[in-house]
């Protein structure tokens, strides 16, 4: 099967305006505090853990020098189950538009990237052309999006051996699980389908999701996000593996050395955002309310898998044509096309689509033109699903 390129949408303007954070909830959703007890493989570090930002740095150049190994999962003992009671902040929203409380929506499952919250997926005031949610919702699709663990307003566990990948995949499943029977919440009804749509790690757990439990999605929209990693070293170094109790004291001086963050606005932009296509107001609003990463998921992407050859639904791939971390700055070719290894791994997708989004970084929601690529993925789920 041939994959589809799809065509380009035209950039549209940007905002004049200031946005707001934090952003009022709309009257279609309803917050949620989920207690979980989670069982997981966990991968045990075998290094110290860091003491003050000297070790910080010394082991980001052991992550990214000359000598560095190209698997640093090698730095992992033999995995262990562990369980762990979790409290995540979750929130769910009904469509806005073509909803019939008798009939049960297509729900979308969204998990967001390192650095962010669930507010990447409804960034700004409920009306800002930055709200994906808004976005899906007025398409007739319910939404469901959460914390992440040691994120927004979910518990803050071990960033060493708890706040893995392999224990985000868990987390994920779980919710997949019971989303699909209806039996996570009262408050949700069992949706008539349900896929799944992430961006950037969210993308590499949705991936994840489909590569070890197949019949549990309808569909998958892989956000900010390819198959190549040969430039996540741009990422890890301009990150400057600050620790977050040092750069955000006021938010994050509790927390643990194994939770790390980028130094300022500007590391952000160079990462997240395609200059000039984004108000520095949105900027100075990421930095503010950004959150940390954890040493522990770093080490852990390659713990899990990433061929799906079982998977044999919907998949779209859509990207910024500027991201940096996934494409080097230029998406070209290496999303789809000749330095792509994304149709092997997606073998039996039906169909497999692609979308470059023009004049835009690896922070896709962010940019003014985000509703672009909000409608081309809306369009691509009421085809194929």
């Amino acid at each position: 099967m041939l994959p589809i390129i799809l065509s380009s949408l035209l950039s549209l303007p940007l905002l004049t305006t200031a946005i707001p954070h934090p952003n009022p909830q709309s009257p279609n959703c309803i917050p949620l505090t989920l207690s979980i007890s989670l069982t997981a493989p966990s991968y045990p570090l075998l290094l110290p853990a860091i003491k003050n930002g000297y070790d910080a740095t010394s082991l980001l150049l052991a992550f990214t020098g000359r000598d560095a190994s190209s698997d640093p999962s090698a730095l992992l003992g033999p995995p262990t189950n562990i369980t762990v009671p979790l409290s995540i902040s979750a929130l769910y929203c009904t469509p806005t538009t073509h909803y019939n409380p008798q009939k049960a929506p297509k729900l979308q499952l969204l998990t967001h990237g390192l650095g962010f919250d669930k507010t990447y997926w409804n960034f700004g005031a409920p009306k800002t052309t930055y709200n994906y949610i808004a976005a899906a919702t007025a398409a007739g699709y319910a939404t469901f999006s959460y914390d992440r663990i040691g994120t927004g307003l979910s518990s803050v566990e071990d960033p060493y051996n708890v706040v893995q990948t392999p224990v985000e995949l868990a987390l994920l499943t779980h919710f997949t699980e019971q989303l699909k029977a209806g039996t996570l919440s009262h408050l949700i009804p069992k949706p008539s389908k349900l896929v799944h749509v992430g961006h950037s790690f969210g993308s590499i757990l949705s991936n994840a999701l489909i590569a070890t439990r197949p019949e549990l999605s309808d569909g998958v929209v892989l956000t900010g996000f390819s198959h190549n990693t040969t430039f996540e070293i741009l990422f890890q170094i301009s990150t400057g593996f600050h620790l977050a109790s040092e750069n955000q004291p006021a938010r994050f001086g509790k927390r643990s050395s194994g939770y790390l963050t980028w130094g300022d606005k500007y590391a952000n932009q160079y990462s997240f955002l395609k200059y000039p296509n984004f108000e520095p107001a949105v900027l100075e609003d990421a930095e503010a309310n950004k959150f940390p990463f954890t040493v522990g998921e770093f080490i852990t992407f390659g713990k899990v898998p990433y061929a799906a050859p079982e998977f044999k639904k919907p998949i779209l791939m859509i990207d910024g044509d500027s991201d940096l971390i996934f494409c080097g700055a230029d998406c070209t070719g290496i999303l789809d096309g000749p330095y792509s290894v994304s149709p092997q791994l997606f073998a039996n997708a039906e169909p497999l689509a692609f979308y470059l989004q023009p004049d835009t970084g690896h922070g896709m929601n962010l940019h003014g033109n985000a509703t672009g690529w909000f409608a081309v993925v809306n369009d691509f789920l009421d085809k194929h699903v």
